[in-house]
């Protein structure tokens, strides 16, 4: 006989499973701004440094960053 609490908890788990499956592509969106935005940005900083040029190729690595991330966001978002 299965007591009142285990079933519960079964329960409550495959409510949780549920909500990470439906949160899955919004995870992966953000993860994907992040990194690209962290990619690109040390990569700008990288070729600032190597170049001696301070602040223009951070500048364009953080924009392409942003515009690669929220791209990849907005295609997450707005999936038909």
């Amino acid at each position: 006989m299965i007591d009142e609490s285990e079933n519960s908890l079964v329960q409550s788990l495959k409510q949780f499973q549920r909500f990470v499956r439906k949160s899955g592509p919004s995870a992966s969106a953000a993860y994907t701004l992040l990194a690209s935005v962290l990619f690109l940005g040390g990569s700008g900083l990288y070729a600032d440094y190597y170049f001696n040029s301070s602040p223009f190729f951070i500048l364009i690595g953080l924009s392409l960053g942003l515009i690669i991330g929220f791209y990849g966001l907005a295609k997450s978002v707005f999936k038909k």
